[in-house]
């Protein structure tokens, strides 16, 4: 993995694609529960296109050395097998995220030879791909109802409710990194580490942190995306204390002038951009091209194979909203790369990589925070919901729990984290930080 030791790039440029069906009926708790879910389509769609399992996200010159001793010292497993079941979309002919399965097992090897496996039990992984088919992903959840699984986790699956709804009746827990589709956020026993929902509510944190009262939002008009920033943007801005206009603006509009000179009427303090590569080239080049000064914060998955070289000035001065704080000085960066070298067998760090990672981790770390030495399912749905405060997988020691209490939207999602970086010209990132995000994941009064 070739990495400077203050910088590296999260290139990536995928289809926006939404993760299952979602229902609309129900009232408006139900109708906040459907934005969330479509709002993942947006928020987490890197972790399951683009690129081979194989591939790192880019090289920036030196190499950062791993250090073995970061593993920490040998504490093997010694109890009886316990199996856990990991979803990934695999390899089909659009994407491959082979690397996640990758990832997760490079976990559990490392889990087995220095974590004492999961509650002193030695993990046994029992990977399916679920080939973003519902048929497929049915098939997983018979698959380890068959296995007779202790938990399934994943990290960022195409397919989650098909084979949650088989699960979960069984009394199987269910361990997700960065999912939110209707099922995941409102089915008993189902723990979400990261927060889905940053890509809307980090920026609204540093709208806060930058006492900027107002924003305009421009998000591409794919029901997916534009549907769900439209019910959740406003409420986390007003949150904040800043007024927030979403503006929807149709794929492949090339020249987004007349849009940024209408929402530039009401003078706002800042820009956010929600889209794929093409769609935030076109919003961030408008912006400019129009010198205005206000601040822009946009998604990672904006920065895409072409470096924003059709962007003046490229993404330099861009505030970017990331899915992890990647910085190879971190503690939790070094591990990461750490366990790849050692046990990933030629496995590069990649968005792929680091979702598996990220949901494996934190399945060990959450229950083996919790003193006991039963991994039942029972014992593993109850370790997560009184865990204690955990440090978060690439979290740049942000931390995660899971009492139903860190995010207001769902009771599933076990944490408020936001990460933000700055941007060079090409999109390299560097300055991660997490922000304040008190009181800002909140719909109100439903």
């Amino acid at each position: 993995m070739h990495i400077s030791s203050s910088r590296l790039p999260l290139r990536r440029a995928c289809p926006t694609r939404s993760r299952g069906h979602l229902s609309r009926s129900g009232g408006r708790a139900r109708a906040g529960l459907s934005a969330v879910a479509l709002a993942v389509a947006v928020a987490t769609g890197v972790a399951a296109c683009g690129g081979s399992s194989g591939g790192g996200a880019g090289s920036t010159g030196g190499a950062a050395k791993s250090d073995s001793s970061l593993l920490g010292p040998a504490k093997a497993a010694t109890g009886t097998p316990v199996k856990v079941g990991w979803v990934s979309t695999g390899r089909t002919q659009a994407v491959d995220t082979s690397g996640e399965i990758r990832a997760a097992q490079a976990v559990v090897d490392y889990a087995n030879a220095h974590l004492g496996g999961l509650h002193g039990h030695k993990i046994e992984l029992v990977p399916c791909e679920d080939k973003s088919i519902p048929a497929s992903a049915q098939a997983c959840g018979n698959q380890f109802l068959r296995e007779k699984v202790s938990v399934v986790a994943a990290g960022s699956p195409g397919q989650t409710d098909p084979w949650l709804k088989i699960v979960a009746p069984a009394g199987i827990p269910v361990a997700l990194n960065l999912v939110a589709t209707q099922a995941s956020l409102s089915t008993k026993d189902t723990f979400i580490w990261g927060n889905p929902l940053g890509s809307f509510g980090t920026p609204a944190a540093f709208a806060r942190d930058k006492k900027l009262t107002s924003a305009a939002v421009f998000v591409i008009d794919v029901p997916a995306a534009s549907e769900p920033a439209k019910q959740l943007i406003p409420p986390f801005f007003a949150n904040a204390g800043t007024k927030a206009e979403v503006i929807a603006i149709p794929p492949g509009t090339a020249d987004m002038t007349p849009q940024v000179q209408t929402a530039q009427k009401n003078k706002p303090a800042m820009y956010h951009v929600i889209g794929d590569p093409t769609f935030c080239a076109s919003a961030i080049k408008a912006i400019k091209a129009l010198g205005i000064t206000a601040p822009i914060t946009a998604l990672d998955r904006c920065i895409g194979a072409d470096h924003g070289a059709s962007i003046p000035g490229g993404f330099s001065g861009v505030n970017i909203i990331a899915q992890a704080n990647v910085d190879p000085s971190t503690p939790e960066f070094k591990l990461f790369d750490a366990v790849l070298k050692a046990y990933g067998k030629g496995l590069k760090f990649d968005a792929i990589s680091m979702s598996g990672y990220q949901g494996m981790l934190g399945l060990v770390r959450g229950v083996n925070s919790v003193p006991g030495t039963d991994a039942s399912p029972a014992a593993i749905a109850t370790a997560l919901h009184t865990m204690p405060p955990t440090t978060y997988p690439l979290g740049g020691g942000a931390t995660f729990q899971c009492n139903g209490k860190a995010n207001s939207v769902s009771p599933n999602i076990c944490s408020t984290t936001g990460f933000i970086a700055d941007s060079d010209k090409e999109g390299t990132l560097t300055n991660f930080r997490s922000l304040d995000t008190t009181g800002i994941f909140k719909l109100g009064a439903s």
